[in-house]
């Protein structure tokens, strides 16, 4: 072949390439979701075909139970939540009404709640003197304006999100249905051994599965608990302690336990002992659950990055791409900890 030939053929593949891109860069986050959660699930699907059942058959039970009681649960609490939340930082919003009226008169309003909180408690403090009714207000008044930009862009952006999860429901079936296939194409394009490309899956699975089980089942039921005991002693709206909570929980180092500390210490200054002391336990719970629940997961494929890279990632994502950014930043933060150094060790064997 002469170097005019390979000329033409790699601006050949470079434009090809550049314009499948382009086409799906609209759905890089659903295929990026299908991709991971197949194979979390490709394991269960292998287990299945061993068992007789056929590829297309487990495949699609795989991605309904996956769908059912995962994706469309989690999608329903993102809307519900979403619409709490923004209806609560609408309420606190300090509009004219409220500015004439004096802090006294706002004892049922969780703004009012705040701001005495931290009056009270900065009272017992010379140094944080300076922190008075004006100064508490201004504050929370640019955290809740710029909540609620936020969380207005989500609401605006619920039937995107119907589309992609669709999308994203396909896309796992089919990579699930057609796995060989998926894997011949990537190790034909990246040139890796039978070997080499048998250890990436195998860490992408452990990976995988360690953001999705890991992440989803943890935080789901820690948020769990806390918003139903929130919600009983009537500290807080459910799905907005759910919603929160849950994102949270997403977050290394941060976690869901201190949601449940905060409300407890809300509680302490409203002078309510008895519901601050459950709260604290609660907290407390919380966190058991999250060292037992989420170390006995660990053990189906732990990745070996640290908490605080993880948490670094993990907000980078969240920055980028927003609330799906909590899943991706996690895995690839975990993908690229777990796979450089084999490469790398790779190219100082080379040398």
């Amino acid at each position: 072949m002469t170097n005019e030939n390979k000329v033409i053929r790699v601006i050949y593949i470079v434009m090809l390439s550049i314009a499948f891109l382009v086409l799906v860069s609209p759905f890089f986050i659903p295929l990026i979701f299908a991709g991971t959660i197949a194979l979390t699930l490709y394991p269960v699907q292998l287990k299945l075909e061993s068992k007789g059942m056929k590829r297309d058959h487990a495949s699609a039970l795989l991605t309904t139970l996956f769908t059912t009681f995962i994706s469309i649960p989690l999608f329903y609490f993102i809307i519900k939540g979403t619409d709490a939340v923004t209806t609560q930082l609408e309420k606190m919003s300090f509009n004219e009404k409220l500015k004439d009226q004096g802090i006294q008169e706002l004892v049922l309003d969780i703004r009012h709640d705040i701001v005495s909180a931290i009056q009270k408690f900065s009272s017992k403090y010379d140094v944080l003197e300076f922190l008075n009714e004006k100064k508490i207000n201004h504050y929370l008044e640019v955290v809740n304006n710029f909540l609620l930009d936020f969380f207005r862009e989500v609401a605006t952006s619920l039937p995107t999100l119907i589309v992609l999860l669709i999308i994203m429901i396909l896309c796992t079936y089919s990579f699930l249905n057609n796995a060989e296939h998926v894997k011949n194409f990537f190790q034909k394009i990246t040139g890796f051994s039978e070997a080499r490309t048998e250890e990436l899956t195998n860490i992408f699975i452990k990976d995988s599965r360690q953001v999705y089980l890991s992440n989803i089942v943890t935080g789901g039921v820690q948020s769990l608990m806390i918003a139903t005991g929130v919600s009983l002693l009537q500290m807080g709206d459910f799905f907005v302690v759910f919603f929160v909570t849950l994102i949270l929980s997403f977050i290394p180092v941060v976690g869901a336990a201190p949601v449940a500390f905060i409300f407890a210490i809300l509680a302490f200054f409203k002078d309510s002992a008895t519901v601050a002391i459950i709260l604290g336990v609660l907290g407390i719970l919380t966190g058991v659950v999250d060292n037992i629940l989420r170390s006995w997961i660990a053990t189906f494929g732990k990745s070996k990055i640290p908490p605080i890279v993880a948490f670094v990632c993990v907000i980078g994502g969240a920055l980028l791409f927003g609330f799906p950014g909590l899943f991706i930043g996690l895995f690839v933060g975990s993908y690229a900890y777990d796979t450089l150094p084999i490469f790398w060790d790779e190219l100082n064997s080379k040398k």
